[in-house]
């Protein structure tokens, strides 16, 4: 195998790998988190993301230690075997460690995890017990209680997400690498241009200068890992689980592949709803494999409202809110409707409603004042929110984006207000 490279945080900016994590988080229920080579995570897990058993020992200081020093060991078996590993954390959780390869050269690891193979048996709760004995008694207690809701899942369907975890994790870096590299390529030759122009060279020279930068795009691009190649893999362990019969996995791959379709795609930036449904369509399939009975959601819109377009990715934080602050808090089945219909003024209204546990009036103030340009700052549920408003209103003018209304106990509704585009000649 390769030796350890430069930190992958030299190479690849945090931010854009958050995205990472954050997406498989949404698409199986598993926390999900990227590290360095020393094993220390590079990309943040909100607390909601972990059950409550890991939350409870992750935010332990002496928790903490013992998941950093576990993590470490599953990093370095990933790293010797040269793929995932599957194996028993210190309080005998099940994680999951993938290496993260660049080049033939590891520069870190992704991990997820915190999972049962099997439903809980005395001998098993007696084997964490045990485990946790250096811990407070009013601790232990707690943890053996949390330890009755970690998830399970069979080893097969583990060894499934495990691969899937390996390749989109390691496809999506390298294309982000290779992706940086061209940029850098292009702008250092331009730059070169600018000089031969300023110094008012023959013409000759700023061809052989054009040239040059054709031959360094085209040797970038050469370089550059088509992401093509991530679909395909994806199509590949697709028909894997059709010919093994894993039906429910086979679609959640396929639609997971059309998610990342849309959000790789960089030539679309404005689509029409109708490509933005598909997106979403695919999105609460796999939400729906998450929770099962426990969501149920409905999309009714007009037909004239499908023509109309929108910034890309607008509608899939809406819907996550919806779900994730309104539905999987309440007690008992929730639901999410997608409605929309044609207004006044040749306009189309899209309505994402949930019947959710609501958001109180004081909350939902701070959260229209922040709508409203009158505040600043706010939860993450905010920030999401808000920032889909800034996007709408930079592409329409500021009488169009988002409006929400909610009461507390009866769930919450997001209104989008879009115009009608000119059609392009």
């Amino acid at each position: 195998m390769g030796q350890a490279i430069a930190d992958i945080t030299r190479i690849v900016n945090t931010s854009i790998l958050q995205q990472l994590p954050d997406a498989y988080f949404q698409a199986t229920g598993l926390a999900t988190g990227i590290h360095n080579v020393g094993g220390e995570l590079i990309t943040t897990i909100l607390k909601e993301n972990f059950c409550s058993f890991c939350r409870n020992m992750f935010f332990s200081r002496e928790g903490h230690r013992r998941c950093v020093r576990s993590n470490s060991f599953g990093e370095r078996r990933a790293f010797e075997i040269g793929g995932p590993y599957i194996y028993h954390c210190h309080a005998n959780l099940v994680d999951v460690s993938a290496p993260i390869i660049v080049n033939g050269n590891h520069v870190g690891s992704v991990s997820c995890g915190q999972i049962l193979l099997e439903p809980l048996t005395d001998k098993y709760r007696e084997r964490v017990r045990r485990r946790l004995a250096m811990f407070p008694e009013e601790f232990q207690q707690s943890q053996m209680r949390a330890l009755e809701e970690v998830q399970v899942l069979p080893l097969k369907r583990v060894r499934g997400l495990a691969q899937l975890l390996s390749v989109v994790a390691n496809n999506i870096v390298n294309l982000i690498i290779s992706n940086t590299r061209q940029k850098e390529i292009s702008a250092q030759t331009a730059k070169l241009l600018d000089e031969i122009k300023a110094r008012s060279l023959l013409e000759k020279e700023i061809k052989n200068a054009q040239l040059s930068l054709k031959e360094a795009e085209l040797k970038a691009l050469q370089a550059q890992i088509n992401p093509h190649f991530l679909y395909n893999t994806l199509d590949s362990i697709q028909w894997l689980a059709v010919l093994r019969g894993a039906e429910d996995i086979q679609k959640t791959i396929q639609c997971l592949g059309q998610l990342l379709r849309h959000s790789l795609d960089r030539k679309s930036v404005i689509v029409n709803v109708a490509k933005e449904l598909e997106q979403i369509r695919s999105y609460l399939f796999i939400q729906k494999m998450r929770y099962g009975d426990k969501l149920s959601y409905r999309i009714n819109l007009e037909p004239g409202v499908l023509d109309f377009e929108l910034p890309k990715l607008v509608l899939q934080p809406i819907v996550e809110n919806a779900i994730l602050h309104g539905v999987e808090p309440k007690v008992g089945n929730g639901s999410v409707s997608i409605e929309g219909w044609l207004a006044k003024g040749d306009q189309a209204i899209i309505d994402v409603a949930d019947d959710g546990v609501g958001i109180g009036e004081e909350v939902l103030g701070r959260l229209n004042a922040i709508l409203g340009n009158e505040a600043e700052g706010g939860s993450a549920q905010h920030l999401g929110l808000a920032n889909v408003h800034k996007r709408l209103q930079h592409y329409f003018g500021e009488e169009f984006g988002l409006t929400v209304n909610s009461r507390p106990g009866a769930g919450s509704t997001v209104r989008i207000r879009l115009p009608r585009m000119p059609r392009k000649e």
